[in-house]
């Protein structure tokens, strides 16, 4: 009986609690507990649309394997490279992105692809192996390459300026009798001879 008679005694004061909130909350807090209300809802509306219950799942592993720490230190040395990097410094950036542009621009119009489809070529048939073991050959003797160019052209302007020849035998023994003439003929002879022999044409 009497722990009916207390629950029964308590029934008013729990009354006068509720009375107190009721007279606590005023239209204002009112309001704002119904917007916040209001406002929960539509985030959980949101929530529901956005699929946010197949993402959980994603997240959950990502948590599980250590990944969404990963992503979070990678934002943050990207955002640490941001705060570091001035107005200078990104225009540097970009004046280099804009001239690598121009570059790959310029090599396209160049017709580099069709170079790069003949050292292909080149490489496929063992060519490019033999070029570049005789090149540094070829470049030891481009000095001399290009004397030989040189003496051909002021040989051939001094020829024009000699009288053209009068012929007959006297003439040729004068001209072989010459001990410049005969350096010269000797020259050509040895130059000739060499080449014979490189060429493997034999003594026949």
């Amino acid at each position: 009986m009497s722990d009916n008679t207390c629950e029964i005694g308590s029934i008013p004061e729990l009354e006068r609690v509720m009375q107190a909130a009721k007279d606590s909350v005023t239209d204002d807090m009112v309001s704002r507990l119904a917007e916040n209300g209001a406002q929960a809802l539509d985030l959980l509306d949101r929530l529901n649309r956005s699929g946010i219950d197949r993402a959980l799942p994603v997240l959950s592993r990502l948590v599980e394997n250590g990944d969404l720490q990963r992503i979070v230190d990678i934002a943050r040395a990207v955002a640490a490279a941001e705060d570091a990097m001035n107005d200078d410094m990104v225009g540097r950036v970009a004046q280099m992105g804009a001239e690598a542009l121009s570059v790959i621009d310029r090599l396209n119009r160049s017709g580099v692809e069709r170079l790069i489809d003949i050292l292909d070529r080149l490489n496929n048939s063992g060519s490019l192996d033999i070029l570049a073991d005789k090149l540094p050959s070829m470049i030891k003797h481009i000095d001399m390459v290009d004397q030989l160019a040189g003496c051909l052209t002021l040989g051939a302007e001094d020829a024009r300026k000699l009288p053209p020849p009068s012929g007959g035998i006297m003439a040729m023994m004068r001209l072989m009798s010459d001990p410049e003439n005969q350096a010269a003929l000797q020259f050509v002879m040895s130059i000739g001879k060499r080449m014979r022999a490189s060429c493997g044409t034999g003594k026949g």
